[in-house]
Formats: structure tokens, sequence, C-alpha cells
């Protein structure tokens, strides 16, 4: 029997009319619209027959509106809506979500009515508009929540919508997903789903390392430990300031799951530097970064090219507390002098000097 993951890896092998023509031996509907979607995204991707893809979605959307099941319909129409996103047909894409939100309001059964708007919000958020995404999301989970069910069954519902968050923030750049992974690792905790909540804890912690080069598949070889792959990735992606921000987020990253071979990348990202011109934002982004990698020197370095006096005062003090913390008391003191807020450059000596007192 054909599934879906056949037919998708027949586009994937640019075999679109043996894809197309395994679609209709699926016997689920949302499978159905999942393969014929899935289609016509390869065939955009490959350069497939770009005249195909409008009757793709034709039949696609031909299913949706003749199922009996509210929820296929509602799961169906959100598929298709990504579909038109991606393929930049956004008018189409804004009004088959609508859909999608009035079917699902029809859903009578609360538990099917919640899963199918966390489906709808899912959706929403790979194609980037995380606002309205976490609105749905959050719609979804008071619907779950107030349902009148036994208790085993709501929890399921819950860890459904914590499921399909963690997923959202798993297709999204860093920064857009920290906010997905956040709010999963809330619901899992709470819920005590503790390796799940494990998970996804680390997966925020990731994010949020890799705030500024934070591309879903660099994130994905890092979790993986393929440190070599990411960074080729990094340097594919990016140029100039940002390549040697990415590989400094990496080196972080390493120390932070004791790879020891951290050093080696840090160093041949200071190395690079020396060649890049650097905007403020970027110097304050490397001498946190270095800060936060130990090397104090390199970060001081860096923050004195920070224009911001705020931002500047407040990297000094990072970098002065850490000198103290290794016992470089004098280090620490001639730093904290050169903060140019005055409050802050007050607050830090008086803290560099308690801590030279034990």
């Amino acid at each position: 029997m054909t599934d879906l993951e056949e037919v998708i890896a027949l586009a994937e092998r640019g075999q679109f009319e043996g894809a197309l023509e395994r679609v209709w031996e699926l016997e689920d509907e949302l499978d159905q619209i999942g393969a014929l979607v899935n289609v016509a995204l390869a065939i955009r991707r490959k350069g497939g027959p770009e005249d195909w893809i409008p009757g793709i979605l034709e039949d696609a959307e031909y299913i949706a509106e003749h199922s009996k099941d509210t929820y296929v319909k509602a799961v169906g129409y959100s598929m298709i809506a990504f579909a038109f996103h991606t393929l930049g047909y956004y008018s189409e894409a804004s009004e088959t979500f609508d859909t999608a939100i009035d079917e699902a309001s029809r859903i009578k059964d609360p538990l099917l009515r919640g899963e199918a708007i966390a489906m709808i919000a899912y959706y929403t958020a790979i194609t980037g508009d995380a606002k309205t995404a976490i609105g749905l999301f959050d719609v979804a989970f008071d619907v779950i929540a107030r349902a009148e069910v036994e208790y085993r069954t709501k929890v399921d519902g819950l860890i459904k919508i914590a499921e399909l968050m963690e997923n959202s923030g798993d297709e999204l750049f860093s920064k857009i997903a920290i906010g997905f992974y956040r709010t999963a690792f809330d619901i899992f905790d709470k819920l005590h789903v503790n390796q799940r909540a494990g998970v996804t804890e680390k997966k925020l912690q990731l994010a949020e390392v890799m705030s500024e080069t934070g591309l879903p598949e660099v994130r994905r070889a890092l979790l993986e430990g393929r440190y070599g792959y990411a960074l080729a990735l990094i340097k594919r992606k990016f140029t100039g300031a940002s390549r040697i921000i990415g590989e400094l987020e990496v080196a972080l990253w390493m120390k932070r799951v004791n790879e020891p071979t951290y050093i080696d990348i840090m160093e041949k990202a200071l190395n690079e530097v020396e060649n890049v011109e650097l905007s403020p934002a970027s110097a304050l982004r490397i001498a946190t970064l270095l800060l936060q990698l130990g090397s104090l020197r390199d970060a001081l370095a860096f923050a004195g090219m920070i224009d911001d006096p705020g931002r500047k005062s407040s990297a000094l003090r990072g970098i002065a507390i850490a000198l103290a913390e290794n016992g470089e008391y004098e280090e620490a003191r001639k730093v904290a002098e050169s903060i140019p807020l005055p409050e802050i450059r007050a607050e830090t000596l008086r803290d560099v000097e308690t801590m030279s007192l034990g």
C-alpha cells in the first residue's frame, strides 16, 4: 500500500507524474491533500512543469471542499493555504487560511476543534506569521483547557499543542522560534512531560545562542553534533561580519555542550575578523560572544568599538566582573574605570572591590 512518504520521495526525485498517480492510492484524505501540496512545492523547487501546479492545488481544494469530515476540511485548507503562501500566491493564501478557521469553528468536539486550530496555527507559523500563529495557538489552548472531558484526555490535547509549537519553532529562524519553544517548554514542564521538556529546553537554549545566524538547518546540524556541516552552511549563507558572528555562535554552543574544539573555531573566527569591516552593532555582538566564550581581552578590544554609551557600559561591566571572577582584580578595576556611564561605573567598581575582599 502506498503511503505519504513514498509519494513525497517520488516527487523529490523529480518523478512528478508517478507521484501524482500514487496520490489516489492513499486512503486518508489529509494524506491525499498533503501529498498534492508536497508535489506542487517540489515542482517549484526542482524546476518542474509549473503549469501543473494550479491543477494540483485545485485537486487538493476539491478534496477539502467535498470531505464530509469538518476536521479534514479545516486542516486540509490550512495545508493548501501554506502551499499558496510558499508559492507566492499571498491573496489566495490569506483567503484559504480564513476558510480553514471558519471550518474549524464548526467542529463540535472541543478536543478536535482545538487540535484543528492548533494545526492551522502551525501552518500559519511556518509561513513566518508568528503573531497570528501565537494567537491561534492561544485560542486552541483555551478551547482544550475548557473542554469538559476527563483529565487525561485534556492533557493529551494540550501536549499535542505543545508538540505543534515545538515543531513550528523547528522550521523558523532563531529569533522567531524562541517564542514558540519557550511556550512549548512551559506546557511540557507544567504537565510533567519531562523528556519532551528537556528536548525543547535544549532547542530553546540553542536558538538563544544562535540568535543572529540560527537558520533551521544550521540548528538541526548542531543538535546532531555535525559542527563542520553547520559551519559550512554558515559560510555558504552568510558573509562579512555575519559570518564571523555565526562562527562564534557555533563556538559558544560547542562550549556549552563541552566540545573542546570550540577554541579552534573561536581562534579561526578571530583571525578572519581582521579582514572584515564591523558596525558598532556587530562589534557589540562579537564582544558579547567573546565574553561568554571566556576570551575577555579579545572581548575588551571589540567593546571599545561600541558607540552607544549604554551598550558599551553594559559590555565593559560584564568584562570587568568576569575578570574579577578570575581573580584579576587590578585589570577588572581598569576596565570598570573606563565605563562611560557614571552610575554603572560606580556600581561595577563597588562590585569588583567587594569581590576582591572575598
